[in-house]
This record gives structure tokens, sequence and C-alpha cells, in this order.
């Protein structure tokens, strides 16, 4: 059984992972900004989308496998681990490398139609090394999501700190004298440092898990393909969401829009991470209590869990939000309006993703897949349709908003059908101390936007000076909060 001790280390793990990754990456992102440019992190960040193509292998696997390795742990035969690892290895070794083959083969033809002849060269030299880190990183990925499913998230997440710091410092040895093929050679150095040490953890952790239990069995794969198949749907509609995006962006906005959307991308990312990391932490959870089919636990589980999303999820977005001037003055060297409209077009359809989280995870706990392979592919077709309306009339702004709206569509869906499974309503997840909290969110905004309107553009500082402090709005509401108040306690004792 699970103890909500290691509920608590794994989810904080997570989002010290995270917070340490957003600020490796916020270095990261200033010194290729000062060293190649751009234009060139433009580049980099086309060729990491459609590199990714190469997921197209992965079967729906690694989101299988931590489900199947939470329920085998409950069974009798533990022999099943290690089949079902080395199962799961040799299938995605097969795919992978077969996939990034053809997808090499046929980038040149591709490429010529998305990117300015001059950078075309640049971006087939360091494609291979992309691919091969996206291939050495999926094997990888079969060990880090058994660590998942023993519940082990930490040392998952200690094994990606110490792999941000390689890629860091790789960068900055490589970038001065290869330029951004460097930057391809690091993230290969990296994908293989988090191959060889999760493959290590994973042997450690258990005897069951020993290099020599590993074989190929079929029923395994059978079990892999009957649930991942679903979400391998899934799989390939999230994979035509970058590039097609950012492929659309390129066309209508150009490199430079697409660099800077590139970084705001990442900037918001990080803070999706910061939440959704910690909250995956119930899938072998709900995967354990939904084979016992205790059906209680698993709604006011899932009641607590949205509560608790939503006391982080909306101080954090407003800070965000608030905070969005600032990290491009420090990032970029200025107010960049490219930066900032992306930002506070991903920050407010992301608030909306992180909500849906609980029922995003819970649903793949309980291997319910048909709503997220439905919302998923709709998401997908929604994307470009609209993103090439929008492209037309509003260019690379119109496909930024095209993004977060079918993003947006995709993840209330999610939200209204788990609801409905669970046979709860909106009000009984949310209460007054939810709705205080809102109310608090639109003060804020709202005497954000008088600070703009009222106080003169030549005192931008006293502005983001102001919006920093009224966040103190939310102390006596959060201080107040049930959920909060239980974990000081817990503290005290």
């Amino acid at each position: 059984m699970l103890s909500s001790k290691k509920i608590t280390i794994n989810a904080f793990s997570a989002v010290i992972q995270v917070v340490f990754t957003a600020l490796l990456y916020f270095f990261l992102y200033k010194y290729l900004l000062a060293t190649i440019g751009v234009q060139q992190l433009g580049i980099w960040s086309l060729i990491l989308s459609f590199s990714s193509i190469a997921n197209l292998a992965n079967l729906g696997m690694t989101s299988g496998l931590v489900k199947f390795v939470a329920e085998y742990i409950l069974e009798n035969d533990k022999s099943k681990l290690g089949k079902l690892i080395f199962t799961s290895v040799l299938s995605m070794s097969v795919l992978f490398v077969s996939l990034s083959l053809i997808i090499l083969l046929g980038a040149k033809f591709f490429l010529q139609y998305v990117i300015d002849e001059h950078f075309l060269n640049i971006a087939l030299e360091i494609l291979p090394y992309s691919l091969a880190s996206l291939c050495i990183n999926a094997i990888g990925g079969v060990f880090t999501s058994v660590l998942e499913g023993y519940q082990k998230n930490y040392i998952r997440n200690f094994i990606y700190i110490v792999s941000g710091i390689i890629m860091f410092g790789g960068t900055v040895l490589l970038t001065s004298t290869y330029h951004l093929k460097g930057v391809a050679i690091a993230q290969l150095i990296q994908s293989g440092f988090i191959f060889f040490a999760a493959l290590v953890f994973t042997v450690k952790i258990s005897p069951n898990n020993q290099i020599r239990y590993w074989k190929w069995h079929k029923q395994s794969f059978k079990e892999l393909f009957n649930y991942g198949y679903k979400f391998q749907f899934v799989s390939i509609s999230q994979l035509l969401y970058e590039p097609a995006t950012k492929l659309l962006l390129s066309k209508y906005g150009g490199l430079v829009l697409l660099g800077h959307y590139e970084m705001a991308t990442k900037a918001v990312n990080q803070f999706r991470a910061l939440l959704t990391s910690a909250n995956q932490v119930v899938v072998p959870v709900v995967a354990e209590k939904a084979k016992t089919e205790d059906s209680s636990f698993l709604q006011s589980f899932y009641i607590k869990m949205n509560r608790i999303l939503l006391l982080f999820n909306l101080p954090l977005s407003t800070f965000l939000i608030l905070a969005t001037p600032i990290i491009s003055l420090l990032w970029l060297g200025s107010f960049n309006f490219d930066f900032i409209f992306s930002m506070f077009v991903l920050v407010i359809s992301t608030f909306i993703n992180i909500m849906c989280g609980p029922a995003y995870f819970s649903s793949m706990g309980e291997g319910k897949l048909n709503v997220l392979v439905i919302v998923h592919v709709s998401m997908a077709i929604i994307n470009i349709i609209l993103g090439i309306i929008l492209g037309l009339y509003a260019e690379g702004y119109g496909i930024i908003l095209a993004w977060a709206i079918a993003l947006s569509i995709g993840s209330l869906v999610v939200i209204v059908n788990y609801n409905k499974s669970l046979k709860i309503s909106f009000f009984d997840i949310f209460r007054k101390e939810e709705a205080k909290l809102l109310l608090v969110s639109f003060l804020i905004i709202f005497l954000n936007i008088l600070s703009y309107q009222f106080i003169s553009a030549e005192r931008n500082s006293l502005k983001m000076i102001l919006g920093i402090f009224s966040l103190f709005l939310y102390l006596p509401v959060i201080f107040k909060n049930e959920n909060v108040r239980q974990l000081i306690s817990s503290i005290k004792k």
C-alpha cells in the first residue's frame, strides 16, 4: 500500500526537480541567445519538434509500464517484472531506430519547404544527434517508468537534476567550438547519462529486475500493446501539436518569432511541470485502488487533489503573468512583445490544462483511455485547421492563439467527462474557500491593469514592484485554507 509519506516525498522531489530545471534552462537559453542567436535557437526548436515525430514508435508503452509495474508488484509472480522490462526495451529499440532512420532519409525533402535555405545545412547536420538522443531517451524511458511504477519517483527526479547539470556544462564547453552542433552533442551526452543511471537504479531496487531475469515475453507485449494502442492515438496527436504549431509558426511568423515562442514555451512548460509532475504520482495510486475497486477512495482522493491543485495553480499562474515583463527583461534584455504575448496566451491556456491533471492521470490509472483518445485527436485537428485560418489573418500570433484554444477546449472536456464518471459535480469539488481564491485573483489582476493604465511608461519598475507585492493578497486566503492548516499542524507535530 502506498503511504501518504511516499506520495509527499515523490511530489516534493518532483517540485524540486522542476524548479531546478527551470533555473537551469533560464541560464542555458540566456547563454545560447548570447552565443548562437535567436535564429539558430529557432532552428534548434524546429529540429527538436521534427525529430520528435519518432515518438510515434512509442506505442504508448512507457505510459502502460507505470500502470503494469504497479499491478505486478501486488502479484505473487515476480518473474513477470523482468519479462516486462526486457520486452519493453527490445520493442522500443527496434521501433525507434527503424522510424528514426526513415525520418533521417526523408528529412531534406520536408525541411526545405519550412526552413530558409541558408539554415538548411545546419538543420540537417544536427538532426542525427537529435534523433539519437530521442532513441536513447525512449529506451531510458522504460527504466524511468519502472521507477515510477515502484513509486520511486524521487530517484528518477534526482537523475533528471544531475542530467540537467551535465547538459548545461556540456553546452558551455562545446558551443564555443561546435556552435549549434555542440548543443546537440551535449543533449546526446545527457540522454546517455539518463539511460545508464536509470538502468542501474532499476536493477538495484529489486532482485526481480536483475538482467538474468530479462526475457522476451509475448504476453507482456500483448498487455502493453492492448493498453498502449489506445494511448498511441493520444501520443500521435500530442506529437502533432508541437511540430504542427512550430512548422506553421515558422511559415507565418518567421524564425525570430519561433525563437521567442520557444523560450516562452520552455518557461511555461517548466511552470506546468512544477504541478503536473507532482500530480503524476497519482497514476500508480489509482491503478492500485482501481484494481481493489475502492471507488469511495477514488472520489475523495480526486476531490482533494483538485482543491490542492487550484490552491497552487491559481497564485502561481497569476505570479507568472505579472512576472512576464521582468522575465523578458532579464532573459532577453528588453520588453519583447513576441515573448510577452506568447507567455500571456500560454499561461492562461496552461492554467486550464493543469486543472485537468487529476482527471487526466486518474483516467490513465484506471485504464479509461477512450475519452483521452477522442480529446487528443480532436485537439490535433482543431490546432491545425484553426492555425491555418488564424495564421492567414493574424500571422504568427494567430498560430499561438489557435494552439491555446485547442488546448483549453480539450482540457475542459477531460474534466467534465471524468467528473461525470465519478458522479460528482463542479460544486462538489470547489467550495467557498476556492471561490475566495478566485476573487482575490481577479482583484490582483484588476489592480495591476489599473497600475499600467495610470502609471507612466517611464516608471515600469514601480509597476512591476506593485505587481509582485499585490500577490501578498493571497496569503490570508491560503493560510486559512483547510488543507494548508492540516499541513502546518502535521509539521508542528
